[in-house]
């Protein structure tokens, strides 16, 4: 087990050996989310994943050429064999939405770009899992803060979902626009609040830090998380900085605008 951010965050590392998967279905959520959905190849592949967390994330391997065969993830004594060099990345790191039996949920961002971009616009076939490598531990807390944009969405569920009852909190979710909201279960005591970007391109914000910046601070101990576009982090970090341990933050990078195959999502 490696400490994150002890007592509040643990990270505990899984051994897993790559799994293959085939779409069996997949549905617009949004007319920028689409859902898909995937089964083992081989029985009890999906089942025996060791998703624990709420951010549990793995990486999918993709064919580099519409219509083809992934390769085959190579493993080797210290993990995942990089490519050679100047042939680019397979793959693209994903949240895991859900598991049921042998089928898997991921929800995939339409952005029309890149490897995992052009393929989600006509999801077919195989591809591969690997992950995930390790989940992220949250002892139980009086309030909590929580968002990120659209890519953080599969994460920010899962932690809805997982919250310990009587706790209060705070769910940021930027968006597109109206239409991208969601219909999301929050618990008794936590509010979602959807902020738009209404025209502005992905990670040219400032909203997640203008909400933080007009967030209050509960009494009690509490756990900031948030995933988005790495620099649209940089004003809330600043904030929180000023008002709370870093020991009770934790803020990831899901990814950067201009840079490819970076992240999540």
């Amino acid at each position: 087990m490696v400490v994150r951010n002890a007592p509040v965050l643990t990270q505990v590392a899984h051994d897993v050996e790559p799994v293959g998967v085939e779409v069996v279905g997949a549905r617009d959520v949004t007319p920028r989310m689409r859902r898909v959905r995937f089964r083992a190849t081989t029985t009890g592949a999906v089942a025996s994943l060791p998703v624990a967390g709420p951010t549990d994330h793995a990486k999918l391997f993709f064919p580099l050429e519409p219509g083809g065969e992934p390769d085959a993830p190579e493993i080797g004594p210290r993990g995942l064999v990089a490519p050679p060099p100047g042939r680019p990345r397979p793959y693209r790191e994903y949240t895991l939405r859900t598991i049921d039996g042998d089928e898997l949920e991921i929800d995939f961002v339409r952005h029309g770009a890149g490897l995992a971009g052009r393929w989600i616009e006509d999801p077919a076939g195989a591809l591969w899992v690997y992950g995930p490598r390790s989940s992220l531990a949250a002892e139980p807390r009086d309030w909590y803060l929580l968002g990120g944009d659209e890519t953080a969405l599969p994460a920010l569920t899962r932690w809805m979902s997982s919250l310990p009852g009587g706790t209060t909190g705070l769910v940021l979710i930027e968006v597109a626009d109206a239409g991208e909201e969601q219909d999301l279960a929050a618990p008794p005591g936590v509010e979602i609040r959807w902020l738009h970007r209404d025209g502005a391109e992905p990670g040219t914000t400032t909203l997640l830090g203008e909400a933080v910046a007009a967030w209050e601070r509960p009494e009690g101990d509490g756990l900031v998380w948030m995933g988005a576009e790495a620099s649209a982090l940089r004003p809330v970090r600043r904030r929180l900085r000023d008002l709370l341990p870093t020991e009770w933050i934790d803020l990831d990078g899901y990814w950067r605008r201009g840079v490819e195959g970076t992240g999540l999502g």
